[in-house]
């Protein structure tokens, strides 16, 4: 039995604040993501959490940061595909004429779907091939499988100026000895692996774009296994035309909300200024908003330690807006909409 491990970026739903994305969006000289000195600390004063997490930003700095988002959506363009029967070109997939986008369409040797209005597509192939090998091995075809992911990423009319932050990861395998299939499997086997997995995440106009990246995995440079994308073209909803708020406005508000929610438990809170979905009826609308992630501390328990999820909430940044939203309409890089033909 083999178990197999991808160490995946939590994007456009993370549970917790300690993804690398998320530290990408707040680095210590962004005043649109929580101080440096602030990140992982934990406390059961709630009030102090959230206010040494908010982001230093005011209001009028807000506004000038989304003009030069609403100047920068101008020229962002969505995916280089605009029907499935192109998709079936691009990808060289056999063409089976589907009735309508969105549906998943069985190619033979690949699944996929596509939604053109979205800018989403998920094509992903059958391969009964691909050999695990040795790490020392595998590292001789990193290099190749970098330079092709990242040139499948200018052919989509993925824009490296667009690209906010780039990650690259092994996908690992494992034979579990504690599942011994025949004698040769009780040996603690090595990590092996299975190929590579490139994850890049967007921004438009220095923001992140909730829900907006590429994610392409490889077992070699010639080939693809998965290829998922949501990069529609960008709108700001009507930002400029409205009075925007800053984060330290609603300090009261987070406060109550985190003490309500986290109980007595030590948090850390992180917060960043992100581009958040406004309405699944109208993909690529954005509208600027605060991403607030509280992550519990570990409690130790008479069988270790146990973690909670944490949560995320969303405070959009417009002046009439409530307090918190229920964020809709993106896609993420860690979830599938519906379920592929197997």
């Amino acid at each position: 039995m083999k178990t197999r491990y991808i160490a995946s970026l939590l994007v456009l739903a993370f549970a917790t604040a300690g993804s690398p994305a998320w530290a990408q969006a707040q680095t210590q000289d962004n005043p649109l993501g929580t101080p440096a000195a602030a990140i992982g600390k934990f406390s059961e004063n709630y009030a102090e959490a959230v206010r040494m997490a908010l982001p230093p930003i005011d209001s009028a700095g807000l506004a000038k940061v989304m003009e030069r988002v609403q100047a920068a959506a101008t020229n962002s363009r969505p995916l280089a595909i605009s029907n499935s029967a192109e998709l079936e070109k691009f990808f060289g997939l056999r063409s089976r004429n589907p009735d309508k986008s969105g549906d998943f369409v069985d190619a033979g040797d690949a699944v996929y779907r596509f939604e053109p209005q979205a800018g989403r597509l998920y094509v992903t192939w059958r391969q009964t091939d691909v050999k695990p090998v040795a790490r020392a091995t595998f590292a001789s075809r990193i290099k190749g499988i970098r330079a092709s992911h990242e040139a499948l990423a200018k052919r989509l009319g993925i824009s490296a100026d667009e690209v906010m932050f780039t990650d690259f990861r092994e996908i690992l395998t494992k034979t579990d000895r504690r599942v011994p299939a025949s004698t040769a499997a009780t040996a603690d086997t090595p990590i092996m692996a299975e190929g590579a997995t490139t994850t890049m995440l967007r921004a438009v106009g220095g923001v992140l774009v909730e829900g907006s990246y590429l994610r392409v995995s490889s077992p070699d440079a010639r080939r693809m296994s998965l290829v998922k994308a949501s990069w529609p073209r960008v709108q700001l909803a009507d930002a400029s035309a409205r009075q925007l708020r800053a984060p330290k406005d609603m300090l009261d508000e987070f406060a109550k909300r985190v003490a309500n929610d986290s109980r007595g438990v030590p948090v850390s809170v992180r917060m960043a200024v992100v581009l958040r979905p406004a309405d699944p009826a109208k993909p690529g609308m954005y509208v600027p908003s605060l991403k607030i992630g509280v992550e519990p501390k570990a409690i130790k328990t008479a069988d270790g330690y146990r973690t909670d999820a944490g949560m995320v909430y969303y405070s959009d940044l417009l002046k009439d807006s409530p307090a918190f939203v229920e964020a809709s309409g993106g896609d993420t890089a860690e979830a599938e909409k519906g379920t592929a033909p197997n």
